[in-house]
């Protein structure tokens, strides 16, 4: 009898884009591999975390609390707290030797099989050191994230040097579209997007909402970071209604709270008109597959930004919109701009599967016979 491989999947807690990349990962992974075990180490609430691999028919996971992969600390969705997140790197780096062997005992602890970090240094350096597999698989690393945002101190080169020479441990790192192009690191392997996909429901929607077939619907969402919004006092054109999903979201005269409805992202996304977010892999990712127009808030700041706003460009019609608009819910202007742009194809592309694929050859494991290939929604059930 074959024993299953246990896969420890090392998730950043940087808001929820890293766990929406990485589930695509499980699933594609567990196509190839019967029997697959899954143990997600995060920060990410834990019954938050099952509740998302539940909603795409993958088994619960088991999942470990580990905060050392926080990404950076945000005073809000927009805005990074830079004092905060240098304090926790410089602790890190002098705690260097201690996190490793601290993360070595946690892998022998689980037993693992085979390690994937999206996208924390010191899992793949462990896993390394321990001779287990190790794979990165991300559209950014936090090392040239870091160095990006402060390229002048010295400091925080030290601490991007750590970080790099950790990720070339690695038996390869899944760069993902769209994405930074990770050019320091010979062991980047380019993979196409990911992203959920969800089913187009117009007049479903619209039902929902209590509004004639004909209404033009916006969803607004900003990840897993809050960002505060008077939506109460939103008052859109007559023939829209937003759909929000931030947490302090408020019904109004044009507005409806997206958690009341019920409906999953993808669905939400995939059956409205237009999408007002700051640029965000998964956000983009899904836009661009649902080929979504989009209003972005600028976000100029975050290293990533230029990479994922040409990407979406190509397959979107993209527009920013200034923050004090949506902030006031003042959305003409751009809505007028965003419809005045050529209409772009959607994205195609699988990256989970060309992922599952390198892994799973690095692993010795034979690729489906011709014809009986098994799509990662089957091989969750």
């Amino acid at each position: 009898m074959t024993v299953p491989i246990h896969l420890v999947a090392c998730v950043a807690s940087h808001g929820w884009g890293h766990l929406a990349q990485t589930i695509p990962m499980v699933a594609a992974l567990r196509a190839r591999l019967p029997g697959l075990r899954t143990t997600v180490r995060t920060a990410l609430p834990a019954v938050m975390v099952r509740a998302r691999f539940q909603a795409v028919g993958l088994p619960e996971p088991d999942v470990v609390f580990d905060d050392t992969e926080f990404g950076f600390e945000m005073h809000d969705a927009l805005r990074v707290d830079d004092d905060a997140s240098l304090e926790r790197y410089r602790a890190q780096l002098a705690a260097r030797d201690a996190l490793l062997a601290g993360e070595r005992d946690a892998l022998r602890a689980l037993r693992a099989d085979l390690v994937l970090a999206n996208i924390g240094w010191v899992p793949i350096a462990a896993a390394a050191s321990l001779g287990l597999p190790a794979f990165g698989a991300c559209s950014l690393n936090w090392a040239d994230v870091l160095q990006a945002r402060h390229p002048e101190r010295a400091d925080v080169a030290a601490i991007a040097d750590w970080m790099r020479e950790a990720y070339a441990r690695a038996d390869a790192l899944f760069v993902l579209e769209p994405g930074m192009p990770f050019d320091r690191f010979a062991n980047r392997v380019p993979v196409p997007p990911i992203a959920r996909r969800g089913t187009e429901r117009r007049g479903a929607l619209r039902a929902a909402l209590g509004v004639a077939p004909d209404t033009r619907v916006m969803q607004v969402a900003f990840g897993g970071m809050p960002l505060a919004l008077d939506t109460a006092s939103w008052r859109l054109p007559t023939d829209w209604i937003a759909v929000v999903l931030t947490a302090d979201a408020v019904d109004g005269p044009s507005v409806r709270r997206g958690d009341s409805l019920g409906w999953s992202y993808p669905d939400l996304l995939a059956s409205c008109d237009l999408l007002v977010a700051k640029p965000g892999y998964g956000t983009f990712a899904e836009a661009g597959f649902a080929g979504r127009d989009t209003l972005a808030v600028p976000r100029d700041d975050w290293p990533e930004t230029p990479y994922l706003s040409a990407w979406l460009a190509r397959h979107a019609r993209l527009e920013p919109v200034g923050l004090e608009a949506v902030r006031a819910g003042r959305f003409e202007a751009a809505i007028a701009a965003v419809r005045g742009r050529p209409v772009r194809a959607p994205a195609t592309g699988d990256g989970a599967a060309t992922l599952a694929e390198a892994i799973a050859a690095r692993l010795g494991v034979a690729p489906p016979a011709p014809g009986r290939e098994t799509r990662p929604q089957d091989a969750a059930r």
